[in-house]
């Protein structure tokens, strides 16, 4: 069996509409489609640029005011894909623009890593692979 790589993502977020805006800030994301809200769930689906990953964003009327916790059984972290080490160090650049708190690039054995989070306080990281 084969996986070819990853299509998208999706994240629960408390403010659909917050987490679009940082998302368009922070990534140059586009939204491709929005769902209507329905049954308290709204959501919608982005794209990034000159990637085929996909992040959907949905917003659950039930699970307002909960964090993002790690330590919790389900995701731990997401990281996105970087091309190379100056990629990585331009990143660490474009989160300090967005006063975004981030790990700086800390140098791992397969790479490096920038780590931050979102407004919900998801994990996201950055990964450059060596090789």
């Amino acid at each position: 069996m084969h996986v070819a790589g990853a299509s998208h993502v999706s994240f629960s977020v408390a403010d659909l509409e917050r987490s679009v805006a940082w998302y368009e800030a922070v990534f140059e994301a586009e939204v491709m489609m929005r769902e209507p809200p329905r049954d308290g769930r709204s959501a919608a689906v982005l794209t990034l640029p000159k990637t085929t990953l996909m992040v959907g964003l949905v917003e659950f009327a039930r699970g307002a005011g909960e964090t993002f916790d790690p330590t919790r059984t389900g995701l731990d972290h997401f990281a996105y894909a970087v091309d190379s080490k100056g990629a990585l160090d331009r990143w660490v650049e474009h989160l300090d623009r967005h006063d975004i708190e981030h790990s700086g690039a800390i140098d791992v054995p397969p790479g490096a890593i920038l780590n931050f989070k979102d407004p919900d306080g998801i994990a996201l990281a950055l990964f450059w692979r060596r090789g």
